[in-house]
């Protein structure tokens, strides 16, 4: 008869260290019990916390699940990377000279290039690259946006509401085109040096087809190629060698920027306007103006990206350049983790999650070394729907000679409210800098409603000026 009650009679050999005699003194400490049962909370079948699970897992390079959701890693992440415009300004300020001083002409020059392009010679210059800034961040902004904003706290259409994000995605991608044509051109550059010398050849030339210089929204030829010739070649590439590494995640980054610059045709952002056009309400706003609306929409676009090219391409690219070489240790090993930290809190502040518009703003202007950064927020939280808009922003900023700054200030119906958190030796000054900034504010044609100078006992983090950040992190958002 099977035995399937699986009895088995009892270990004889009483020299077995692994088990535990209950009268044991040793064990007498050990009240513990195991695996508790609690109604109120869903725990591991193994009874270890679920916040040491979490850690335990990512920290566990074996491990599969991570505990922690997506979101509470970014605020986390945010929390730890405070130090962005401290680490920006050691580096361009206080270690170039040693960089430049490395013996790597190639270092040497770069470090020359970008601080040339910070160098402010009127505030004409100045307010420009502020602007450039501006403009790369808040590319929804104009009278056009203006109104389509006001349409959808107005309309509670889910269908128009549908049809407006998708249109915005639509012109996200389109406005985006140059940049994801480079993108593309530094993968595909990328990806030949990659794969196999007897494969680069056939590939070079498919490459060489694309016209790296097409303007926005002049998407079809490049995306035939894509489609047609460059994906598919790709894909018989991996299949053959099964080269499941370096040349295949590049081709999977390579295709998600080619569909996004797919869908940034022009015929394709007209064909969602259009759809816009099905709203009464959206209809009624642009009556008799709507093909003009879309094409001086287009245009404007279009001047705003050729205006802040020569300013803003430049800083962009000579800072990418910088940090590249220094993250692949050109500068030096022992300056390579500096390079991180500045590359990785760039990174978090662009990240998907960021609700904030985000702003890093270094430069150098009669002789004062600046770095300042900024987050703010356009659509702040009011206190009821039939107040105006509210703009509130968050400013660090530290000038070499005089120490840092932090500046809270909210804007609503040309109203400001401020509190400005000065070095210890400034505070006794708070009623020059009051009438200085009131000043100022006053020849923009805003009031100050009320404006606090205090003395600055550290840095502050952007979770506690927008607390409002920390919401989302009740959502259910568990990642694998």
């Amino acid at each position: 008869m099977a035995n399937i009650l699986q009895v088995t009679t009892p270990n004889l050999n009483t020299d077995n260290r692994n088990m535990q005699n209950p009268m044991d003194p040793r064990a007498a400490g050990d009240s513990a019990i195991r695996n508790p049962v609690d109604p109120t909370r869903v725990v591991r079948a193994d009874g270890k916390d679920g916040d040491q699970a979490g850690n335990s897992a990512q920290n566990d390079v074996l491990g599969a699940v991570n505990y922690e959701s997506n979101y509470s890693a970014f605020i986390k992440e945010l929390g730890e990377n405070q130090d962005l415009a401290g680490a920006l300004e050691r580096l361009l300020f206080t270690d170039a000279s040693i960089l430049q001083e490395s013996g790597n002409t190639e270092i040497t020059g770069l470090v020359d290039q970008f601080l040339m392009s910070l160098r402010m010679d009127s505030p004409e210059d100045l307010l420009l690259f502020l602007q450039g800034q501006q403009e790369l961040q808040a590319r929804f902004s104009g009278d056009f946006f203006n109104k389509l904003r006001l349409l959808m706290t107005q309309n509670n259409s889910d269908s128009f509401k549908n049809a407006a994000l998708a249109f915005l995605k639509g012109y996200n991608n389109y406005a985006s085109g140059s940049h994801l044509l480079q993108q593309l051109h530094t993968l595909t550059e990328d990806i030949e040096q990659l794969m196999l010398r007897s494969f680069r050849e056939e590939f070079r030339e498919i490459s060489e087809s694309m016209n790296w210089e097409a303007s926005n929204g002049d998407t079809a030829e490049n995306t035939g190629i894509l489609n047609g010739r460059m994906i598919p070649f790709l894909s018989k590439y991996i299949s053959h060698t099964h080269d499941y590494g370096a040349v295949r995640d590049a081709t999977m980054l390579l295709i998600f920027n080619a569909v996004r610059y797919q869908n940034g045709d022009e015929g394709r952002l007209t064909q969602l306007f259009e759809r816009l056009l099905d709203d009464r309400g959206f209809a009624r706003m642009f009556q008799g103006e709507e093909q003009s609306s879309l094409t001086q929409l287009l245009q404007t676009g279009a001047d705003a990206a050729a205006a802040q090219k020569p300013v803003m391409a430049e800083f962009a690219d000579n800072l990418a350049k910088l940090l590249l070489h220094g993250a692949n240790g050109q500068a030096g090993l022992e300056n390579v983790q500096q390079f991180y930290t500045i590359m990785n809190g760039m990174l978090i502040n662009e990240s998907v999650y960021m609700p904030l518009l985000h702003f890093m703003i270094p430069f150098q202007y009669e002789g004062n070394n600046v770095v300042s950064e900024m987050w703010v927020d356009p659509d702040a939280r009011r206190q009821s729907e039939e107040e105006g808009r509210k703009i509130k922003l968050f400013l660090k900023f530290d000038i070499q000679s005089l120490g840092k700054f932090e500046l809270v200030m909210t804007l609503q119906d040309r109203e400001s409210m401020m509190q400005l958190f000065v070095p210890h030796h400034l505070v006794k000054q708070d009623k020059k800098i009051q009438e200085d900034v009131s000043g100022i504010l006053r020849k923009n044609g805003i009031r100050l409603g009320q404006f606090s100078v205090y003395g600055r006992v550290r840095d502050r983090k952007v979770t506690e000026v927008f607390p409002e950040i920390r919401e989302k992190e009740t959502t259910i958002n568990v990642r694998i």
